[in-house]
């Protein structure tokens, strides 16, 4: 195995440089020369063992903990898998181990993180109001993915302007009418933020909706949603409903699939979009309109602004907002009113 002196040579660092990086002490160091480090001990496999003495391996745990309520098979969901994978490989780069698992409620962070060695953790699914004492209580840095904003670290998502811009997309097209499907029962976080910019859009372009009606709770239990779903599809012609939003691509599949075998018709009977752009939305047929968002990115950003604290460097956005995209494809109708 190539050692710590071998790599100095061929960055022509010291020894000592490439051992501060291993050991996160590079609070002196440059960016750019912890970086020629890092990348150097990646592409030569180097494995980390730093040894205090006579003492075992010394190995840098770093917990990625998902908290998704009574969402069932998190780890399985295309989102939290292509996001964890991301986040591990990342980590990897800085010569740190993977701790990873599911909560089932914000309480049990606290117990969670208690485990010893860890150097710092990455968190989805904190509510915003459980962010910033949770970060005080804990003795290493977090970093939160999807919790808004606050005097917190956080790697977030332009979910607002995602839903607004769906939104807008199908009134535009002339489904003027829309149904808003979520599984909370008062959406928060990114779920209540996609919720604000599909309200927004909907008062932008003088359509009715509302929240007593028009708002669809989907239950976590499968045959409850399915049934609500089915209640739905009976009743949307009657009621007028020309689209279905979706707060994510893994109810509208269902939900396209439901409405077919109640005899609704998508996008003849009523145009149906999602959000995240994940295998759902490929898979569905037709083809789903959706917002597109990167869960690799959001695990990358993550991890680096973690190691950023862990190493003790200067941090310029402690809150970042991912962008999106509206990614047009079959499950939309166009009914406006043609001139001849």
């Amino acid at each position: 195995m190539v050692t710590i002196k071998e790599i100095a040579q061929q960055l022509g660092v010291s020894p000592t440089t490439v051992s501060n990086v291993l050991n996160g002490r590079t609070g002196k160091m440059s960016p750019e020369t912890r970086q020629k480090v890092q990348e150097a001990l990646v592409q030569n496999h180097y494995v980390h063992e730093s040894r205090h003495g006579d003492e075992e391996p010394v190995t840098h745990y770093v917990a990625v903990y998902c908290c998704l309520g009574d969402r069932e098979h998190i780890l399985m969901d295309p989102f939290c898998g292509e996001l964890l994978e991301a986040a591990e490989r990342e980590l990897r780069k800085y010569g740190r181990t993977m701790v990873c698992g599911v909560v089932d409620a914000n309480e049990d962070f606290d117990e969670r993180l208690k485990c010893s060695g860890l150097e710092g953790a990455v968190i989805l699914g904190c509510l915003e109001e459980n962010c910033e004492p949770l970060a005080r209580r804990t003795g290493f840095p977090i970093v939160f993915i999807d919790s808004g904003r606050g005097n917190y670290d956080n790697i977030g998502l332009q979910d607002y302007e995602g839903g607004y811009e769906v939104a807008s997309y199908m009134l535009k097209q002339g489904n003027d009418k829309i149904a808003f499907f979520c599984d909370q029962r008062d959406p928060v976080g990114a779920d209540g933020e996609r919720y604000r910019g599909f309200l927004d859009a909907v008062k932008k372009y003088g359509a009715s909706f509302s929240k007593e009606e028009d708002y669809i709770f989907l239950p976590a239990d499968k045959h409850l949603r399915h049934e609500v779903l089915r209640r739905f599809a009976k009743t949307a012609k009657a009621k007028g409903y020309t689209g279905a939003f979706f707060v994510y691509d893994l109810l509208a599949n269902e939900g396209i699939n439901i409405f077919f075998s109640q005899g609704l018709n998508v996008p003849e009977d009523i145009s149906v979009v999602g959000f995240d752009d994940n295998i759902y939305a490929r898979l569905s047929r037709p083809a789903l309109t959706t917002v597109r968002q990167s869960p690799a990115e959001k695990g990358r950003a993550a991890v680096n602004l973690l190691m950023k604290r862990i190493y003790g460097e200067e941090v310029l956005a402690p809150s970042l907002q991912l962008p999106t995209e509206l990614i047009v494809r079959e499950s939309v109708a166009n009914r406006t009113v043609r001139q001849p």
